[in-house]
């Protein structure tokens, strides 16, 4: 480490070189008075009156703090001394400095850990007064009203490889810097010669600055800008220049800002970031909005009268109309400004209001500090902490506070220093570096650059705390006396006093423990988990450890009048010397604007701040990582049960369920979908299946689609995890068994083929005389969920296809389209389901558990619990003439349970979960015995009825058809039960023209004499046409066109005939069916095959 000598008599440092050239120290003490120390962190602490303070603070900057800062200094290779700019490299640890000088006067340097080293130094063919990095690109502003752009090859720059740099293509031997570029700035008048009395004519271009990421669709950059391309400004006297760095033969906006000279102007990096806030010898701060025609300034300050003059005969503290020499927006809130100049003080604006209606929202200044505001820059971690470089050798970090305050008065304001250093000469310039975290990097105008790390023990004593108990400070040094507090009151005070620090990754870890703790508290004691008798302890970690949303851009506006320019400013509002006063009807604009500030103050300076990079600190620290996910799932278990809750209490009183900002509760929930169903799985103790089955429920009557999607996740997470303890041989785990889904699968595909039937018709009457004689069971809630719980016990697979199953209806049948064409969608849909099943079924489960549930993929009909679907499955059969389908599928309702002893009771399964006992039969075997089986019989009769007529008056297709759905129903009709139904039947008369009504009788069933004549009949006379076709001697391909007829009927007959191969015990009567068909398919075949009868050979 590089020794220190100091000369007290003249306060200037002499350095002893070390190989890197950089020195680390603390803060430097110049008078000798090393035993007086300010206590830096307890800044904010009540330690006397404010005379008190101001010795403290004044003892401070002359001894500094040995803890709280720690810095590493660098003397530039400037011969001239002369240094007076610098710019920082967002993504690299890389920084450029200018000077004055014209001889060597660009030097690079590289920042890490704690060690500055020049890695290069370039002369430029004129001095530099500004800079700016972006990427590659190096803007340097000059003294002859030229801003040069150049190239930089950061990665041979740094010692890296030459195939990874941006100049691999040049060799070893390209250039590290080059110009790219030279851009003509415009003045707004010649300033060769000036006016007397008015300020000295320069071409220096004040500052130079790159423009960030426009937000699309903001109306800025124009069109005629390539996409790819660099924007900047540049300050030249009164004038922003907008340059397109593509082109340098004209800007792209020239705007006359002031008739003095523009000390600083800066992009605001916030979308739509085309604002642009710049300010100067004026002392009037102006705000541009590049989205603007014509002139662009959108806010200013008011025009101070006699500005000069005032300010250098008036009071010393007063910075009203002093020259401003550093403009910056703060990172974290896109309407905060601060400004700092000559004054000596720093001024925080809203922009949020007009300017001409009252003061900066924030005024601070250190009381020792009597120089100028030379730079300033807001920390890049905490979105309170303000830095300042002055002229009086002194860099100062400020933290802002805002006080509760009783109701009816203006909230308090208040600031404190709790770092500062002391340099040999003037800093010309103060950064906020991202990537070094709570780091600040100064230059003096001598060429000394310094980094300051503020360490934790200054960091933990600059946010307020808000946990109970004693400070936050205290907490983070108790390590096993905690004085009385609780365990969980230490920790919490641990948590944020990392946080504070920006310590992350011990916050993670405090994180951990702590809601490790309040999991384990009371565990077992109540249902309840323990987690939700702990919800404020998990919104205060929420609150500290999540980064808070960015602010958005449409959030706020700048005033409509905030260009109108007043005569004067009110007086500062300093806030060491602030008091607080009742708000009254004169002062109402200030006091609105105080109070908005000192909200959203202590809104984004406790904990993490706006858009803070979280995630890509959990990128780089797994422990990070776990605490966010253990918070996010506590919070989410927490809303979740609130929003139920608040649901509840609105159903109660008949209103829609709202969340606290009048959103539709269920679409917070849809919001939060994936991270539901990530959770579920994650966590199944915690979002145990009872809450999923209330928010699911929630959901569904407002987005059937949604609610469905969010249900089949959450079942999906349940069975993954099931899987997987059974692969650990944990299969009886009941934490993780999908049996415990039987309530939300319940609601997922209500009403299921169990529950009562609330249709038209079902209720039992004496005309249905078979169904009232058949005992129907109607079940209540209990027992359809103990039906649907076997049903999962046996393949939960197959239950959660059902679920896919109806998200695919619905999906369908919300498409909309002709109705003929939604039936047959329905139809492929659900047939495809039961092939689907029938590969599960096959593949999981047990042979036993798999015949209680009654499940046949044969027939798809049987393949859901969904009474919705069964119905439209069947409706759709009827819509696209599929009788046979319908009648082989609804069949299962008519089949009679198993006996049952009489003193045994009913109990789930002892009825072999017959679909016959339960409401829907009574639906689905009226609409078979009155639709279905009289159109079946009403086409079969149209069809014998023409063959007797004429035997070949018929189109190939009809026969075809017909003889397939007799064959269908006679082969897969096994255990049909005639079911009789007396209908009413109407009619008209043909001489009255009255309508009569007819009381009929119809059956479920057709007569199988009847389909075996039929088969007969219309098969032979099928062949006949098939004969007539090869007959047909004009027609030189007539035996491939009987085939083309026969093959579609032989294939379909064979595919049914070998559904039937491995069938166990058939009956007799079943066997012969098959035989019959097994001759036809004979003679059909020769005709399939294309081949000539032996007769006509």
């Amino acid at each position: 480490m590089a020794t220190s000598v100091f000369d007290t008599h003249s306060a200037r440092q002499s350095v002893g070189s070390t190989g890197s050239g950089s020195r680390r120290h603390s803060l430097l003490s110049t008078d000798g008075r090393a035993g007086i120390q300010y206590d830096y962190a307890n800044a904010w602490g009540a330690r006397g009156d404010k005379l008190s303070r101001w010795r403290r603070a004044y003892l401070a900057s002359d001894t500094g703090d040995s803890t709280g800062v720690q810095s590493t200094s660098l003397a530039l290779p400037d011969e001239s001394r002369f240094t007076t700019c610098m710019a920082m490299s967002e993504d690299q640890c890389l920084l450029a400095a200018g000077s004055g000088s014209y001889d060597t006067n660009m030097f690079f340097v590289q920042s890490l850990d704690d060690q500055l080293d020049v890695k290069a130094s370039f002369a430029s063919k004129f001095p530099i007064y500004s800079l700016a990095f972006k990427g590659d690109l190096l803007m340097a502003g000059t003294d002859r009203n030229t801003s040069v752009l150049y190239k930089v090859d950061r990665a041979r720059l740094l010692g890296y490889t030459v195939e990874n740099s941006i100049d691999a293509a040049q060799g070893a031997d390209g250039a590290l810097v080059r110009c790219v570029g030279t851009y003509k700035n415009k003045a707004a008048k010649s300033i060769d010669i000036a006016a007397p009395g008015s300020h000295i004519p320069t071409k220096r271009v004040a500052c130079v600055e790159f423009a960030p990421a426009f937000a699309s669709g903001s109306g800025w950059p124009p069109s005629s800008v390539a996409p790819n391309s660099e924007l900047f400004l540049s300050a030249l006297g009164g004038v922003v220049n907008i340059w397109d760095a593509t082109r340098n033969q004209q800007a792209l906006r020239v705007e006359k800002v002031s008739a003095q000279p523009v000390c600083r102007a800066t992009w605001s990096a916030q979308a739509p970031a085309t604002l642009v806030a710049a300010a100067g010898f004026d002392g009037v701060i102006s705000i541009l909005d590049l989205r603007r025609r014509g002139k662009a300034v959108a806010w200013r300050t008011a025009q101070p009268e006699a500005a000069f003059g005032a300010w250098l005969g008036g009071d010393g503290y007063s910075s009203a109309g002093a020259c401003i020499n550093d403009v910056a927006w703060s990172p974290f809130v896109p309407y905060w400004l601060a400004t700092g100049g000559e004054g000596g003080s720093v001024r925080v604006w809203d922009l949020r209001y007009a300017a001409a209606d009252g003061a900066a929202v924030a005024t601070l200044r250190h009381p020792t500090n009597h120089g100028a505001i030379r730079s300033l820059a807001w920390s890049a971690t905490h979105a309170d902490l303000l830095s300042t470089g002055t002229s009086d050798k002194s860099w100062w970090l400020h933290s802002l506070r805002a006080d509760d305050v009783a109701s009816g008065a203006l909230p308090s304001v208040q600031a404190a220093v709790i770092a500062d250093k002391r340099s040999a000469d003037d800093i010309g310039s103060v950064v906020a570096l991202h990537a070094k975290g709570s780091s600040f990097y100064t230059l003096s105008s001598c060429g000394d650059l310094y980094a300051h790390r503020v360490t934790p023990s200054a960091l933990a004593g600059a946010t307020a705390s808000r946990m109970t108990g004693d400070d936050m400070q205290g907490a983070a040094e108790s390590t096993g006396d905690m004085q009385g507090e609780t365990v969980l009151e230490h920790d919490l005070k641990s948590v944020e006093a990392a946080v504070s620090a920006r310590d992350l990754k011990g916050a993670a870890e405090a994180v951990l423990g702590v809601v490790q703790r309040l999991r384990a508290d009371g565990a077992g004691d109540s249902d309840e988990h323990p987690i939700l008798r702990h919800a404020d302890s998990i919104k205060r970690l929420c609150d500290l450890f999540k980064a808070k949303p960015r602010i958005k851009h449409t959030s706020w506006a700048l005033p409509p009048a905030a260009v109108a320019l007043s005569s004067g400013l009110l007086a500062d509002s300093t806030l060491i010397a602030a008091e607080s006063e009742p708000v009254t009807a004169s002062d109402a604009s200030p006091s609105a604007a105080l109070k908005d500030f000192a909200s959203d103050l202590a809104y984004v300076a406790y904990g993490l701040p706006p858009d803070f990079p979280l995630e890509s600190t959990a990128s780089r620290q797994p422990v990070v990582w776990q605490a966010l996910e253990q918070l996010n799932m506590a919070n989410l278990r927490i809303r979740l049960g609130r929003l139920v809750e608040t649901a509840d209490r609105a159903g109660d009183t008949g209103s829609a369920p709202t969340d606290a900002d009048g959103r539709p509760l269920w679409k917070s929930i849809v919001d939060r979908e994936r991270q539901i169903m990530q959770y579920a799985k994650a966590e199944p103790a915690l979002f145990d299946a009872r809450l999923l089955r209330a928010v699911v429920k929630l959901v569904l009557p407002h987005d059937c689609i949604a609610g469905l999607t969010l249900g089949l996740g959450i079942c999906q997470a349940y069975l993954s995890n099931q899987r997987l303890h059974e692969q650990h041989g944990d299969a009886e785990s009941e934490s993780v068994s999908c049996t415990m889904l039987d309530a939300l699968v319940h609601v997922l595909l209500f009403p299921t083929v169990f529950d009562t039937d609330t249709s038209a018709g079902s209720a039992a009457d004496s005309s249905d005389s078979a169904m009232a004689a058949r005992p129907v069971l109607v079940p209540n809630v209990q027992m359809v969920r103990e039906r649907i719980s076997e049903c999962l016990a046996a393949c939960p697979e197959a239950v959660f296809e059902m679920v896919r199953l109806e998200i695919s209806i619905q999906e369908t049948v919300l498409k909309g389209g002709e109705q003929k064409a939604v039936a047959e969608d329905i139809v492929r849909i659900v047939q495809r389901h039961a092939k689907s099943v029938r590969v599960l079924l096959e593949n999981t489960g047990e042979p036993e558990q798999r015949m209680h549930i009654q499940i046949h993929a044969q027939y798809p009909a049987t393949t859901t619990l969904s009474a919705s679907a069964v119905r439209l499955y069947l409706n759709s059969l009827l819509s696209t003439r599929g009788y046979d389908e319908h009648l082989v599928n609804s069949q299962w309702w008519r089949v009679a349970p198993a006996a049952v002893p009489a003193d045994a009771g009913h109990v789930i399964g002892s009825d072999i979960g017959w679909l016959s006992s339960f409401p829907l039969a009574r639906m689905l075997n009226r609409q078979t015995a009155s639709a279905i089986v009289p159109r079946m019989q009403r086409q079969i009769d149209v069809v014998l009825a023409t063959i007797k007529k004429e035997p070949l008056g018929l189109e190939p297709r009809l026969y075809r058809d017909t003889l397939l759905k007799v064959a269908r129903v006679t082969l897969l009709m096994r255990n049909d039960q005639r079911l009789s139904f007396v209908v009413d039947v109407a009619s008209k008369n043909k001489e009255t023209g009255e309508t009569l009504t007819t009381r009929q009788t119809v059956s479920t069933a057709i007569d199988p004499s009847v389909l075996a004549d039929a088969f007969d009949s219309i098969g032979s006379a099928f062949l006949m046409l098939l004969e007539a076709l090869t007959r047909h001697s004009s027609h030189r391909d007539a035996f491939k066109r009987a085939a083309s007829e026969a093959l579609p009927l032989y294939e379909s007959l064979s595919q049914l005939l070998e559904s039937h191969r491995n069938m166990r015990d058939p009956t007799d009567i079943l066997k012969s069916r098959m035989m019959a068909v097994r001759k036809y398919l004979r003679k059909l075949e020769h005709y399939a095959n294309g081949q000539q009868p032996s007769g006509q050979q």
